[in-house]
């Protein structure tokens, strides 16, 4: 299996490139959300290859297949590591893709790190608050008390669309129980304790990517954070009948999205 030492952690990782005879257009660096890995991009990573794409997805440290250090993480730490990633791959710039939390800190390697992104995806990225904070502290003590059962026997089923299908609950619910119960909980008190990223400081393109029925993090913040980035070319695309879970639930349509946006800023 393919690890990268980072420092002290074990990533775990996969480089998905453009068929032989496709020569590679781009570089896109892909990370996920809470509760998730690497293959929740697994759906859409044939459309972009096809496409020219190279695609390296990994496992945030705590999640997937990247064990959890007993070191508290943040949404700097985490930027580290997709930083660590880049280096040690000879990856000198691309396009970082972010889900949920990834997408928070894929704005921040956007807003901080400005020589190494050619432009960022933001897939239904939560905007950090006070009241996300609340969230994810009752969350906490949830799953210290209930472990991982407690979120895969109630995500699956409320933070999706109404149009999402039993196969997709399935896949989130596997993908939540294969977590480890203590880097979960890390991961939640990266998001409560995250601040918003310095939008205003972000110049490259950015593409934001919606669930028209994502309560988790709702169009009202996608759209304040559209008016607060720093970007000549940013853009809001609302995904009729999507939960918070997009690169599932509408798989096909965030492929068409990405490239189609790639396409228009070239």
């Amino acid at each position: 299996m393919p690890f990268l030492q980072i420092a002290y952690k074990r990533i775990h990782y996969a480089d998905h490139k453009p068929p032989d005879s496709t020569p590679t257009r781009e570089i896109f660096i892909l990370i996920h959300g809470l509760g998730s890995s690497q293959n929740y991009y697994g759906a859409i990573v044939p459309a972009l290859t096809a496409h020219g794409f190279r695609c390296i997805a990994l496992d945030t440290t705590g999640a997937g297949r990247s064990p959890y250090t007993q070191v508290e993480q943040s949404i700097e730490s985490l930027a580290g590591d997709v930083v660590g990633v880049m280096e040690k791959l000879g990856v000198e710039k691309g396009v970082v893709v972010g889900h949920s939390m990834g997408g928070i800190i894929a704005a921040h390697l956007a807003a901080t790190r400005p020589s190494l992104v050619t432009a960022a995806v933001l897939i239904g990225p939560v905007y950090p608050s006070s009241a996300v904070a609340d969230v994810f502290s009752k969350r906490i003590a949830l799953v210290e008390k209930e472990g991982m059962e407690a979120m895969a026997n109630t995500i699956p089923y409320a933070a999706v669309g109404k149009a999402a299908s039993p196969l997709v609950k399935a896949f989130i619910r596997e993908l939540l129980l294969g977590q480890d119960a203590a880097g979960y909980i890390s991961n939640c008190r990266v998001i409560a304790g995250a601040r918003p990223p310095a939008f205003g400081d972000v110049k490259a393109p950015v593409l934001i990517l919606a669930g028209e029925e994502d309560k988790s993090a709702p169009l009202e913040g996608c759209k304040k954070m559209v008016g607060e980035l720093g970007s000549e070319v940013k853009r809001l695309e609302v995904l009729e009948g999507c939960g918070h879970w997009h690169c599932l639930e509408k798989w096909e349509a965030v492929g068409e999205k990405i490239v189609e946006f790639w396409d228009q800023i070239q």
